[in-house]
């Protein structure tokens, strides 16, 4: 649902368009996916203290399915989630589902050859807490997206540099770097021209070292005349 909707034009309320509701849809998987890890570990913990009969063959073959699933389905999404945040929070969630499947034949097994039922609340609480590591990065990129920070895999001094490089250009300030969404960065800023030189030629270049050399290409350069002119 969230990938449709960021796929509506921009309107007069939303000039951006939609594209961050993945962003919000990924926040939200990596939000239930610490709610469901707590209730996991509560779970172990009832389980450990006061083990309870598992039936094993059932609970292997359920896994079993559910891993052929999980794999099927994280297939489906791999190459999307490499440039997009929702599509990595729905792979996260496949594959922290497959771990638990992984976990149950496991824990299957072992109950199968030794009737040692708290085998099953062991490896829940180790599976909690990789979906818990894998939630914390979806969590963290989402809200570095929506708190508008600079994209992880960009410099913003390295950016600075390359434009402080352009003939005419001796200085560069108000320079603003944030992503819509992930894969879709912009970026804003001031460049200060010495005397004598054509605003055009600057912005052409600016635009041209920044899509060449970093891939932004949703920018927006203001041209400021240097102190001594």
């Amino acid at each position: 649902v969230a990938a449709m909707l960021s796929r509506l034009p921009a309107d007069p309320k939303r000039t951006y368009g939609y594209r961050r509701v993945e962003v919000l849809a990924a926040l939200g998987n990596a939000i239930a996916l610490m709610v469901a890890t707590g209730f996991l570990l509560r779970e172990a913990w009832a389980r450990f203290a006061f083990p309870t009969a598992i039936a094993a063959k059932p609970m292997i073959g359920v896994a079993f399915i559910g891993l052929l699933c999980n794999l099927g389905s994280a297939a489906m999404l791999w190459k999307a989630s490499r440039t997009n945040i929702n599509m990595r929070g729905a792979l996260l969630h496949v594959i922290s589902d497959g771990a638990g499947s992984v976990g149950a034949l496991i824990a299957g097994f072992v109950i199968l050859k030794t009737r040692w039922y708290q085998a099953d609340a062991i490896v829940t609480v180790l599976i909690c807490g990789g979906i818990v590591l894998t939630a914390f990065w979806l969590l963290r990129d989402s809200v570095n997206i929506l708190l508008e920070g600079a994209p992880p895999h960009l410099d913003i001094d390295e950016i600075r540099s390359a434009l402080t490089g352009i003939p005419g250009v001796t200085d560069v300030h108000d320079l603003h770097l944030w992503s819509l969404t992930q894969g879709q960065e912009a970026m804003s800023g001031h460049l200060i021209l010495a005397e004598g030189r054509d605003h055009a030629e600057a912005l052409k270049a600016g635009k041209d070292v920044l899509a060449e050399k970093f891939g932004i290409t949703h920018v927006t350069l203001q041209i400021e005349k240097s102190d001594e002119d």
